[in-house]
């Protein structure tokens, strides 16, 4: 059987996804009804969803075969670049003194990547690891970097971007917005103004601070001695 078996060296198993895509043609093992193909329907997280003929079938990627032998072989060219943007990402985090911190690749196609400092965590986008402009991953992995080292409650605001310059980041959000993104923001922004008391929920607890000021995208939040970066949607009870 002629394919493209997941090729190890990725960070998880679920990274196969990149060797698929909606469409693609397929076959796989099953327990009880032998080799099945099919079409590749849904991308999941996990696995993929394949229709064969009447049926569906959830199947892990790493247990899914591309039955043309010419699209499996292009598809290997994915997983070489996710390994190298691995291997990338590790050389800078060790570099910045992120020795303890770990690398995982998720399924987000709109969020390029993200920092989760309880977790000691960061995450890229698989699908921008693969398709982006090497500089424009780069960048990511550097843009998250500066995220753990200056912080969480830093956001986007001054302590991070001298830390993004600092690291050779351009220091800006860089995550793409869709229309409808952008009108809620601006809708739950005109709600609110400076001075106005407000409360959110962060890292699981509902805080109260009062806005300190007013960015494009999210509001600096002082609570006590602490300031938050809260986009406006997450923001509720302000008093006039």
């Amino acid at each position: 059987m002629t394919g493209s078996k997941y090729c190890a060296g990725t960070t998880r198993t679920e990274d196969a996804q990149v060797l698929f895509e909606v469409g693609d043609r397929v076959r796989f093992m099953t327990a009880d009804r032998g080799t099945l193909a099919g079409t590749v329907e849904k991308l999941n997280p996990k696995r993929a969803r394949v229709r064969c003929g009447n049926g569906v079938g959830v199947v892990p990627y790493t247990g899914l075969e591309h039955l043309c032998s010419s699209t499996a072989e292009n598809r290997k060219e994915r997983a070489k670049r996710l390994k190298e943007v691995a291997a990338r990402a590790r050389e800078l985090m060790d570099q910045h003194g992120l020795n303890e911190w770990t690398l995982r690749f998720s399924a987000a196609r709109k969020k390029l990547g993200e920092c989760r400092a309880r977790q000691k965590l960061i995450l890229l986008s698989r699908a921008h690891a693969v398709n982006g402009a090497p500089g424009a991953v780069t960048d990511t992995i550097l843009h998250e970097i500066a995220h753990a080292l200056a912080g969480s409650a830093a956001g986007h605001g001054p302590a991070w971007k001298a830390t993004a310059r600092r690291l050779g980041a351009i220091p800006k959000s860089c995550a793409p917005e869709s229309d409808e993104a952008r009108r809620t923001r601006e809708a739950a922004r005109t709600m609110f103004r400076t001075g106005d008391a407000v409360a959110f929920i962060a890292r699981g607890k509902l805080r109260t601070g009062t806005i300190v000021r007013m960015n494009p995208k999210r509001a600096r939040v002082k609570c006590g001695d602490v300031m938050w970066s809260v986009p406006y949607a997450r923001i509720s009870g302000a008093s006039r």
